[in-house]
């Protein structure tokens, strides 16, 4: 229940229904915790990874201290587990938390707290998927602080890494959209990238 309240969650943020994410999360979240304190590791795994997307969803609605606050119980969880681990899918572990650190960052604008804690994070071992997605916040990191050759750079990597992700990605797309207006010398790399996800 607590990983199809996972899903759901995801679900919600992608309708940009917030609220609704939230409260799908936080209530599964509660049920959990019994579990999660007695050091269950799938419990520990779902539980965090909860705590994870409520960090999202904070920082959506530009709540940075509820992001951080979610963001370190989700730490604590996976320094609990001592290990990356992918109980129900979740990609839980001490990585993912670092990837949604970027990933929150880069929600509340904070370009150089995103690109200073990616240089710390290895993401090889994570599904192509969540590789792709720490890609694109990073792209987004460098988009902020107008940086075009790290923001296609980061780009181009994720469309090798999931190239149909990249390409339907309203994130990546719209970002792409933006440093097109921005480009007043032709990038070639960017207008390369531009043709690959079907932009030009």
């Amino acid at each position: 229940m607590g990983e199809g309240a996972f899903r759901l969650t995801l679900v919600f943020q992608a309708a940009r229904r917030l609220d609704r994410a939230h409260q799908t999360a936080s209530t599964a979240a509660a049920a959990l915790k019994d579990r999660a304190d007695a050091g269950e590791p799938a419990a520990l795994s779902v539980w965090g990874a909860l705590h994870l997307q409520l960090a999202i969803v904070a920082a959506r609605q530009n709540d940075a201290e509820r992001a951080y606050r979610e963001i370190e119980v989700a730490r604590r969880a996976a320094e609990r587990l001592g290990e990356d681990r992918n109980d129900y899918n979740t990609e839980f572990g001490p990585t993912n938390v670092a990837l949604h650190e970027v990933a929150v960052a880069v929600e509340l604008g904070d370009a150089g707290l995103a690109l200073r804690t990616a240089a710390t994070v290895d993401p090889s071992a994570l599904s192509p998927e969540r590789r792709g997605r720490y890609l694109i916040d990073i792209a987004r990191a460098h988009g902020q602080r107008r940086n075009l050759a790290g923001a296609v750079e980061a780009l181009t990597q994720a469309a090798d890494v999931t190239p149909e992700q990249v390409a339907g990605h309203p994130l990546a797309r719209g970002l792409v959209a933006d440093l097109l207006r921005m480009d007043q010398s032709e990038d070639p790399d960017l207008r390369r990238l531009a043709e690959r996800l079907g932009m030009r």
